[in-house]
C-alpha cells in the first residue's frame, strides 16, 4: 500500500465553508504563500464533465516558517494568483476528476527594500493521481495528491538548496454565502481565505520509511478540498 500524509478535518471555532488541506505529522520548513491583506479568485466545476478548477486566487506576501535562512521574513508579492485544474471530470458518484492538470502561482516577488526577489512562475505543479470526493445535500470534499517547484531565487532566499516541494496544511476558505450549488452537480465559490505552504520533499522523505513506494516522486501527499453546498436561488 502506497504511503500518504493524510488530513483530519476538526471542527474549527469560526466559519469556514471549504478546505483545501493537506499535512504532515512533525514540524518541516515552510514556504508560505498568503493572502494577508486581500480576497479573491473562485473555485469551481461545470457539472458537465469538465475540470475542477481553482482560478485567481489572489496573494500579496511569502513567508519563511521555520526556514534555514530568512526564518519569519514576509517578501512582498505583487500581483500574485494561484491558479490550479484537475484532469476531467470522472465521475460524479462519486465525484473523481483524473490526475494531471497543473498548479501555478505567478507573479513578483519583492523585499522590503523594493529589490525584486523573482518573477513570473514561482510555483508550478501537477495532481499525481485521480482527485476523489463524495457530496451529499450539504457538502462535497475531494482528496488530491501532487507535487511542485518553487521558483529557485524564492528558494535560495530561505536557505534552500532544492526546487522540489510539495504542499502542506493548505488551505482555501471560503463562506456559506459565497457559494453556489447547481441542480447538475456543478459549483461555483468564492475564495475568502488562502495558505498555500511549501514544503521540501527531501525534508518529508527522510520522514517517511518507505520512499520505494512513492512512485519515484518523492512523496504522495493528501489534500482536502470541502465545499459547503446550497441549493441554487436560481429558478429552475
Amino acid at each position: 500500500m502506497k504511503n500518504k500524509l493524510i488530513a483530519t478535518l476538526a471542527a474549527i471555532p469560526f466559519a469556514v465553508a471549504g478546505v483545501f488541506n493537506a499535512s504532515v505529522t512533525n514540524a518541516v520548513p515552510i514556504i508560505q504563500f498568503d493572502d494577508q491583506s486581500v480576497d479573491g479568485g473562485l473555485i469551481k466545476y461545470d457539472g458537465e464533465g469538465g475540470s475542477l478548477i481553482g482560478e485567481n486566487f489572489k496573494l500579496d506576501i511569502i513567508l519563511g516558517i521555520d526556514t534555514p535562512d530568512n526564518n519569519r521574513i514576509e517578501l512582498n508579492c505583487e500581483d500574485c494568483v494561484l491558479n490550479f485544474e484537475t484532469g476531467a471530470n470522472i465521475s460524479e458518484s462519486p465525484y473523481i476528476f483524473a490526475l494531471g492538470g497543473s498548479v501555478t502561482i505567478e507573479g513578483t516577488v519583492k523585499d522590503d527594500l523594493n529589490n525584486t526577489i523573482a518573477s513570473g512562475t514561482l510555483v508550478s505543479g501537477s495532481f499525481t493521481e485521480d482527485i476523489i470526493g463524495f457530496a451529499s445535500n450539504f457538502n462535497a470534499l475531494f482528496s488530491a495528491a501532487g507535487i511542485n517547484n518553487v521558483n529557485a531565487d524564492i528558494s535560495s532566499f530561505f536557505g534552500f538548496k532544492t526546487t522540489e516541494f510539495t504542499f502542506a496544511q493548505t488551505s482555501i476558505a471560503l463562506g456559506d454565502d459565497n457559494v453556489d450549488f447547481e441542480k447538475d452537480g456543478g459549483f461555483t465559490a468564492k475564495i475568502t481565505n488562502v495558505d498555500f505552504d511549501n514544503i521540501p520533499i527531501s525534508t518529508v522523505t527522510e520522514k517517511v520509511p518507505e520512499p520505494s513506494t512513492l512512485l519515484g516522486l518523492g512523496l504522495v501527499t493528501a489534500g482536502l478540498i470541502n465545499v459547503s453546498r446550497r441549493q441554487s436561488k436560481k429558478s429552475s
